[in-house]
C-alpha cells in the first residue's frame, strides 16, 4: 500500500495541494505590491517541498506563420526559499508579497493577468494554483486616459502584442484603439506607452477622417496617419485641465 501511495502521489494523485489566497487581487496598481498567503496541505503521505514559486502571466497576441495567435507569457518570476516536509493531512501557511512590475499590462478588454503559484515537490509532479488579478494603471497613464475621456475618446479595442524589436524587458506592448464619441476630423487614435520609474513615454498614431478626393487618396495610401511621441512626469498630471489641453493640441496639430 505504501508503494502504491508513493506512486500515486508521484503523479499528483493524493499528494500535496497548494492554494494561494490573494489579499488585493481585485485591484493592485503597477509598481505596488501584491500580498497574500499560500496554504500547503499534505496528502496521503509525507512529501518534501523544496521551493514555492510565483509567476505573473498575461495573455497576448503574436504573428505566427502568417496568422495572429493568442498565447500566454511570463511577465515576472518570484519565489520563497521554503524547504520543508509536509506530513499527511498537515496544513502550513506562508505569507508573501512581491512587486507588480511597471511593464505589467492593465486589466482591460481581453487582457487578462494571473498568478500561478507552484510547489517544487521532490520526486513528484509539481503542484500549482492559478489566480486572476486586476491590474490598475500607473497614475500618469490613468491621468492620460481620464483626459482623453474628457476629449470624448473611448477605447474600442485593447490588445497586447508581442513586439520584441523594441528591446523592452517585457517584449509586449498593450495597444489601445480609441475613437471619438462624436463626429470630428479624427477617425481613430492608437496609443501605447512605456512606463519608467518617474515618467511614461507615450506613442500615438493619429488617423484623420478622409475629406474629399484628396482625403480618400491619402486614406488609400495610408498618408492620413500622423504620429506623436511625448513623455510625461508626475508634475505634468498635477493640473488635469492643462494636461487635457496638451493632449487636445497634440491631436489637433497632427490632423
Amino acid at each position: 500500500m505504501s508503494f502504491f501511495k508513493k506512486m500515486m502521489a508521484s503523479v499528483g494523485i493524493g499528494g500535496v495541494k497548494v492554494n494561494a489566497v490573494l489579499d488585493n487581487a481585485d485591484g493592485v496598481r503597477v509598481g505596488d505590491e501584491l500580498h497574500g498567503t499560500v496554504y500547503v496541505t499534505g496528502g496521503k503521505l509525507a512529501q518534501e517541498i523544496t521551493r514555492i514559486h510565483f509567476c505573473l502571466y498575461s495573455n497576448y497576441f503574436r504573428e505566427k506563420e502568417g496568422q495572429i495567435v493568442e498565447e500566454s507569457g511570463i511577465i515576472a518570476r518570484f519565489h520563497l526559499d521554503e524547504h520543508f516536509t509536509i506530513e499527511p493531512g498537515e496544513e502550513r501557511q506562508f505569507g508573501f508579497s512581491f512587486p507588480i512590475p511597471l511593464s505589467t499590462p492593465i486589466t482591460i478588454g481581453t487582457s487578462k493577468i494571473w498568478v500561478v503559484t507552484e510547489l517544487d515537490v521532490e520526486k513528484a509532479i509539481d503542484q500549482r494554483d492559478k489566480d486572476f488579478i486586476h491590474i490598475q494603471p500607473h497614475p500618469i497613464v490613468g491621468a492620460v486616459f481620464e483626459s482623453l475621456s474628457r476629449l470624448g475618446l473611448r477605447a474600442t479595442e485593447v490588445s497586447l502584442m508581442h513586439v520584441p524589436r523594441l528591446g523592452l524587458e517585457f517584449p509586449f506592448v498593450q495597444e489601445f484603439e480609441m475613437k471619438p464619441q462624436y463626429r470630428s476630423n479624427l477617425e481613430e487614435l492608437e496609443l501605447f506607452y512605456v512606463v519608467h520609474e518617474d515618467e511614461v513615454e507615450f506613442y500615438m498614431e493619429i488617423d484623420r477622417r478622409a475629406r474629399g478626393l484628396l482625403g480618400l487618396l491619402e486614406e488609400q495610401f495610408d498618408l492620413d496617419e500622423r504620429y506623436a511621441r511625448f513623455t510625461l512626469t508626475y508634475e505634468d498630471i498635477e493640473d488635469m485641465d492643462h494636461l487635457t489641453d496638451f493632449l487636445r493640441e497634440t491631436i489637433e496639430d497632427n490632423l
